[in-house]
């Protein structure tokens, strides 16, 4: 279902005007300054229907920026995440869009990148503030990941890997690592360099033989099937903004 058939949040509609932030939207909401169709709205999980409903601030009617879009997509090896590359002749995830989504194509941004020979997760969206949460390295969304190795790691590597370690572009924050069975890891990151997994274990003198990530932030891979692509709903841009900004 569209937004424009289930419609959005009032705060979420608001801030998409350009008025306020969500939080400062709800403030606006509670203070009794917002009406939706001539009345006056109090509750803060009120929907509104782009184009269709009326929405004034103070007698100003607000309208929201033209429909974001946000999708989740899992990535299947071998397919790069660009929209070019000319070293690279097999497809990219942008080819991967299925018609339904094809008119987004210029305006999606990938939110981090997975590379050629990794799976899983990812986030592509035209929300850039969206983007740009899931991203920056200030916020410390976390990734998990599950990685099969050439073999298990001793207690020792996982200790060395857990407290983080030298890269020739600085060393790793603190991170979660668990042995599960048959040589995989869980792996929770809280940051997100080139190939960051794959060098890390080099330094430990391990090789990751798969790699798929499972989880960005509250947003979980779940039963979405490889090579396929779902549009986010509400629920998961709550989550998305919940656990977008971390720290500072």
């Amino acid at each position: 279902m569209s937004v424009a058939e289930e419609g959005m949040r009032l705060a979420r509609y608001l801030a998409r005007g350009g008025v306020t932030s969500r939080r400062g939207a709800e403030e606006l909401i509670r203070a009794g300054r917002v009406k939706v169709n001539g009345a006056v709205a109090t509750d803060l999980g009120r929907r509104v229907r782009p184009g269709t409903d009326e929405v004034r601030v103070d007698g100003r009617v607000i309208a929201a920026a033209e429909e974001e879009a946000t999708l989740l997509h899992h990535k299947p090896k071998g397919v790069l995440v660009s929209r070019s590359d000319p070293h690279h002749e097999g497809q990219t995830v942008y080819d991967l869009l299925p018609p339904e989504f094809a008119g987004l194509a210029a305006r999606l941004v990938y939110a981090g990148r997975l590379d050629l020979e990794s799976e899983g997760l990812l986030v592509l969206s035209t929300d850039g503030d969206l983007v740009n949460r899931l991203v920056h390295p200030r916020h410390h969304v976390e990734k998990e990941y599950e990685v099969t190795l050439d073999a298990p790691l001793t207690n020792e590597q996982v200790q060395a890997l857990a407290r983080g370690v030298d890269l020739e572009d600085g060393r790793t924050l603190p991170c979660v690592v668990e042995r599960l069975r048959n040589s995989r890891v869980r792996m929770v990151l809280r940051e997100g360099r080139n190939r960051q997994i794959r060098r890390m274990m080099d330094t430990v003198g391990r090789r990751v033989v798969r790699l798929v990530r499972l989880r960005i932030g509250g947003l979980e891979l779940g039963e979405l099937e490889v090579g396929k692509f779902r549009q986010a709903g509400e629920s998961d841009l709550m989550l998305l903004e919940r656990d977008g900004p971390k720290g500072g």
